[in-house]
Order: C-alpha cells, then sequence, then structure tokens
C-alpha cells in the first residue's frame, strides 16, 4: 500500500441544484477525504456534461431530481457523450424500485441522502472506482480480443438463437462479400442455402445440437461452401458453445483449406513424378540394352555381311530395304526411349537453363500423337530459333499434358473436321507457345478453377485435377507464367509465356564423327554385362582392332590392376556385381592414366550418383543405342589423341 503522500488526488463532480444538500454531500467528503479529494459543484445538468467533457473527474456524484428532468436521464446523455466513469446517484427517498432501475442504466450505487454518512460515502466511492477499474479492465480486454478476432486469417462467426450475430473479416472475405453487414442477421437457413454447398448442408449440427455437447465439442469436419460468386470452396468447420456480449451462442471456426489442398497436390505430384521418373529410367535402361546390339547388329549386317553375299542383284535390293526398313523402325524406338529418359529426369531440382523450344515440342507431339491421331490434325506454326529460360524435360511433361488436354476435348472421328495447332512466337515478356483445339470448350464458370488442385472437368477415372495445377507450377518456376482463352463449342487456347534465353543454347556436336583416314589399331577392352552388346561391339571394330569382350567387371579389375594395357576401354555405367563407376574409382587409385581412358556406355544413368558422377568425371560417355558410325569415330579419336 502506498503512503498517504503518494495516493493520486480523486476529482468528484457533484451535480446538485440544491445547495442544502451541496453542503452536506461536501462536509461528508471533507470528514474521509484527507486533503485527497477535490469536490468541484454544478447545479444543472448542462454545466455537467460540459465539465464531464474536460476528462478531468474520476467520478460523478448526480441528484436523481435536476429541476424538470431526472439523474437517470441525465446519466443516459453522459453515456451517450461518451463518458464512462462511475455515477453515484442522491436520492431523497428510499425505494428499491428506484434502486434497481439506477443499477439498470449503469448507475454505480444509490444513496439516500438522508442515511449519507461519511463512512457510507466513502465506502460507494472506492467501490465504484474499483469497479470502474475493473469494468475498464474488461473492456479493454474484450477490445483485445475482439481485434485478435478480427486479425486472425481463420473466419469467425456467431450465432445465436439460429442467427448470426457476428463475422470476421476473414470470413467476410472467404465468402466473397465486401461487408460483414450482408451477413449479419441472417437466418441459418438463409444462409447454409446461401453459402453451404447442398451435399454439405445435412453435415452441420443445430445450435441446440451444437450447444449440448456434453464431452465437449466435436471434431472438426470438412465441407464444401460457396462463394458469393458462385464457386465453391473446401473449408474447416469447427464449433464449440460459448458466451458472445453476455449470452450463450455457438462459435463457428473455417478455415480455407486451399492451401493445405495446394500442398497435398504438390506432395502427391512430388511423389507420382518420383515413381514414374525411377519406372521411366529403369525401362528406359533395360530396352537401351537389347536395341543398343540389335542396332549394333543391323548396321554391321548392311555395312560388313551385305557386300559380301553372293545374290542376285533384285533380292540383294530386297534384303537391303528390310535391313533399312529395321533399320528405321529401331530408330523410332531409340527416339521414344530417349523422350523417356528425358521425361525420368523431371524431377531433377536444376536451374532454367537455355532450351531449344521447338525440339521440346517435337518430342511432346511424338509422346502425345497417339491421342491426336484419332481426333484431330496437328498443325505446327512454329517460329524457328526460339530459346526459352525453362528445363527440357519439365517444360516436355507440360507441353505433352496440354497436348494431351487437348486431344481429350475433341471426340474420336472426324480427324480431318478437327485441329490441334502448336503455335511459338515472340512475346513482350519473351516467347509465347500456345496449344489451340477445336474441341468442346471450357464454360467461363469453370475458367477460374481451371489450375486449382483436384478440379476436373473430365469423366471420373480420367482426370485427377492435377495435371493443370502442376503445369502452372512447373512455368512459373521457370519465372514464366500460363493463360487460358476458351469458348464453348469453339475450343480453347493454352498460352505458355517464359522468358527468353539470353545466350542461344549451342547445337549438340554432331555424333557421326568422321573416321581418320589414317588410323592405328588399338587395343579395345568391353565391359558390359549384357554378352550381346559386347558381341556386338566387337564386330563392329573387330576389322580395325583388337578387341576383348568381358561381362563382368571384377574381371576387368583383376587383368587393368595385374599391369595389361588397353588403349580404350569401353564400359557399362551400370551393373550388377560391380558399376562402370566403381571399376573407375579402382583402376584411378592404381592407374590413374589409364582409368582416363575409360569411356563410359549409359542407358540410363538414372541414380542420384549415377548423374553426379558424370558430371565429375571428364570421361568420354556414350548413350545406348549408339550407331557404329559413332562409335567408330570416338575410338578412333581416342587413338589419335593418345598417339
Amino acid at each position: 500500500m502506498k503512503p498517504d503522500a503518494e495516493q493520486p488526488f480523486i476529482r468528484i463532480l457533484l451535480v446538485e441544484d440544491d445547495e442544502d444538500d451541496f453542503v452536506l454531500t461536501r462536509d461528508a467528503l471533507r470528514t474521509i477525504s484527507k486533503g485527497r479529494m477535490v469536490l468541484e459543484w454544478v447545479d444543472n445538468g448542462a454545466q455537467a456534461l460540459a465539465e464531464l467533457k474536460t476528462g478531468r473527474h474520476d467520478v460523478c456524484l448526480l441528484d436523481y431530481r435536476l429541476d424538470a428532468s431526472t439523474g437517470l436521464e441525465l446519466l443516459e446523455r453522459m453515456r451517450q457523450q461518451g463518458w464512462l466513469g462511475p455515477v453515484i446517484l442522491l436520492t431523497g427517498m428510499s425505494d428499491e424500485a428506484l434502486d434497481e432501475q439506477a443499477l439498470k442504466a449503469g448507475a454505480a450505487d444509490f444513496l439516500d441522502k438522508s442515511q449519507l454518512t461519511p463512512t457510507l460515502l466513502a465506502r460507494s466511492i472506492r467501490y465504484a472506482l474499483q469497479h470502474a477499474r475493473t469494468l475498464e479492465a474488461l473492456r479493454r480486454s474484450q477490445a483485445s480480443f475482439r481485434a485478435l478476432i478480427e486479425r486472425l486469417p481463420d473466419g469467425i462467426g456467431v450465432t445465436q438463437d439460429e442467427r448470426l450475430v457476428y463475422a470476421n473479416p476473414a470470413l467476410v472475405s472467404l465468402i466473397g462479400l465486401s461487408s460483414a453487414d450482408e451477413l449479419l442477421g441472417g437466418s441459418r437457413t438463409e444462409l447454409e442455402a446461401l453459402f453451404i454447398h447442398a451435399e454439405s448442408r445435412a453435415l452441420l449440427p443445430r445450435d441446440d445440437q451444437a450447444g449440448a455437447e456434453a464431452k465437449g465439442p466435436p471434431p472438426p469436419m470438412e465441407i464444401r461452401m460457396v462463394r458469393k460468386n458462385g464457386t465453391p470452396v473446401f473449408v474447416e468447420l469447427a464449433h464449440a458453445p460459448s458466451v458472445f456480449d453476455g449470452q450463450p451462442c455457438i462459435v463457428w471456426l473455417v478455415r480455407d483449406l486451399t492451401e493445405r489442398r495446394q500442398m497435398e497436390a504438390r506432395l502427391v505430384r512430388a511423389d507420382r513424378m518420383a515413381s514414374l521418373g525411377t519406372l521411366a529410367a529403369g525401362i528406359a535402361h533395360e530396352i537401351n540394352n537389347p536395341l543398343a546390339f540389335t542396332v549394333a547388329n543391323l548396321s554391321h549386317l548392311e555395312s560388313d555381311v551385305l557386300p559380301r553375299l553372293k545374290l542376285p542383284t533384285g533380292e540383294q535390293d530386297d534384303v537391303r530395304k528390310l535391313v533399312s526398313d529395321a533399320q528405321f523402325g529401331a530408330t523410332r524406338v531409340r527416339d521414344i526411349v530417349r523422350q523417356l529418359k528425358m521425361f525420368s529426369r523431371a524431377d531433377e531440382q536444376v536451374r532454367p537453363e537455355p532450351v531449344e523450344v521447338n525440339r521440346v515440342l517435337e518430342s511432346a507431339i511424338s509422346m502425345a500423337s497417339n491421342e491426336i491421331k484419332h481426333r484431330a490434325r496437328l498443325v505446327r506454326d512454329f517460329t524457328d530459333q526460339l530459346v526459352a529460360e525453362a528445363h527440357e524435360g519439365r517444360l516436355g511433361q507440360v507441353m505433352v499434358n496440354l497436348l494431351v488436354n487437348a486431344a481429350q476435348a475433341i471426340p474420336e472421328g472426324n480427324v480431318e473436321l478437327n485441329e490441334i495447332r502448336v503455335l511459338t512466337r515472340t512475346h513482350a515478356e519473351g516467347l509465347a507457345i500456345e496449344v489451340r483445339d477445336t474441341g468442346s470448350g471450357i464454360p467461363a464458370e469453370n475458367l477460374e478453377r481451371l489450375f486449382e488442385p483436384f478440379f476436373t472437368t473430365k469423366p471420373v477415372g480420367v482426370g485427377t485435377g492435377l495435371g493443370l495445377p502442376i503445369c502452372q507450377d512447373i512455368v512459373t518456376s521457370f519465372g514464366g507464367r500460363m493463360e487460358v482463352e476458351s469458348e464453348v463449342g469453339k475450343g480453347s487456347t493454352f498460352r505458355v509465356i517464359l522468358r527468353a534465353a539470353n545466350v542461344v543454347r549451342p547445337s549438340e556436336a554432331p555424333k557421326e564423327a568422321v573416321v581418320a583416314a589414317a588410323s592405328r589399331r588399338g587395343r579395345i577392352l568391353v565391359v558390359d554385362d549384357e554378352p550381346m552388346i559386347g558381341m556386338a561391339i566387337r564386330r563392329t571394330l573387330q576389322r580395325e582392332h583388337e578387341v576383348i569382350a568381358l561381362t563382368s567387371a571384377r574381371e576387368a579389375q583383376a587383368r587393368l590392376t595385374s599391369g595389361e594395357r588397353f588403349d580404350v576401354i569401353l564400359c557399362d555405367l551400370m551393373m550388377p556385381e560391380m558399376s562402370g563407376m566403381e571399376l573407375h574409382q579402382a583402376v584411378a587409385s592404381h592407374s590413374p592414366g589409364l582409368a582416363g581412358r575409360m569411356v563410359f556406355l549409359t542407358g540410363g544413368a538414372f541414380t542420384a550418383n549415377a548423374r553426379d558422377f558424370l558430371n565429375q568425371v571428364p570421361n568420354h560417355r556414350v548413350e545406348k543405342p549408339f550407331s557404329t558410325q559413332e562409335l567408330r569415330g570416338l575410338v578412333q579419336s581416342l587413338l589419335a589423341a593418345a598417339s
């Protein structure tokens, strides 16, 4: 407790029109004030209101009878004016009804002048001040709590007697309204008809049910709401009984699940892409091995075997045509596998780099051709030499998705009457790629939702609602954006806008290396767990070089570390017993120069370690399937460099 000298002054305003009563009150205060109470006196309501406006007073002692008006009427005017301090009503008569009426009006106390004593007045003033401080603290607490609710990102609604009495800004925004006034006062039946999807209305409890939970509030539920513009939104809804403005109520918490669903979509996409990438790389690797020796054997048949066969001219031409057709088919398979390998790397974390747009489009068209050819003519309208800041695999994934969507918007049959046009052009922001179709089109009300996860206009089992959101995420990661235009019955246009690359990506060096006219005979080691590949390479190179083919990397390690010399080592990268990476490490620790002569044959480096290894070592590599000219040229160039 502070010493008396440190106690604050209490300023009291007495509103009294009878001077004798003023003297009575003044004398009572002098007895109890001990110099800490300051009394000011006015004798009418107008003066009282003017004084209270100054905010200097802590307590108001108010006579119940003031000329033609009453103290209760003046009290109401004080509150309207904004003065919230404690008011003690003084009256010349004892009346319990007036006492109750005064307290309901907001008076802190009601005292009978005939029974007024210094002790009673002091007690009343102390109580009034303490009560006022408590109310002020409560008011500030409620104001802070209300401010907190107003700032919450989740929607908050309050219902009393099945009517909405409060809605915070987040709820108003979620529903798509401009003001809470459009909601307040509405019955639950009316609001549910407007803003709750028909399939979700039966899930909602009534207020009496929600308030009668004996074991606490139920767990949150997921429902669909409908915004003012008609678009649905998934939300999590929770409710609990509470008190609002002193009355029982139900508090509803509404959480927008859009961001959560987008995160779920990303997780699903990441898992799906990782699985597809692994599967695609594995398939590519398994196909490339038999394809490699098939291509090599066909080339050997064409260049070395056929010229030695003694066949009539007509039959020899027929055989050459058969070999040529087989080579063409193998080339098509090789291109498909390379595209598959490109998509197996679509989930790699890489920075955007210069990408030749037309090259990616040709690969995407090839992969989507089976969907397109039975539905529409495909028209290319390309601008030459467009290079985008992107990632080849991911951009290819986007274009395949857009092409397949365009095809599926067109019914099968009537191919000549329908068209899918792929167009590239320069754009103010860099460059644009458009996929236009003459399909069924998209209703205007669905255009805004096309990029929402899980939203699809396709039949159940055909679409997941993830394709376009994934495409948008990919394009956005490049610093680009997507646009869509559509009209029902006339078709759709999906536009991908990308930044143009500052430097044109250099074209790949031609793989058909020129064989040196003068070449020396070399000693070549082939290490591949697929025996047919070793045989095919030996057939290809044995006329110019000595070729030894092994199927075991460990056997190769033993021969290389024992001192046996080879000019070139053609080694498969991925082998079950011992990988080409491990063989390189073993040879490098024994003979670094010999490790530098290794050329890696890869059918798809589909592990992170393999990709990192190839990025770190300077050794040459040849992708399966390889052409005989490519292989011969590489061997001859390595022998020439070593001479």
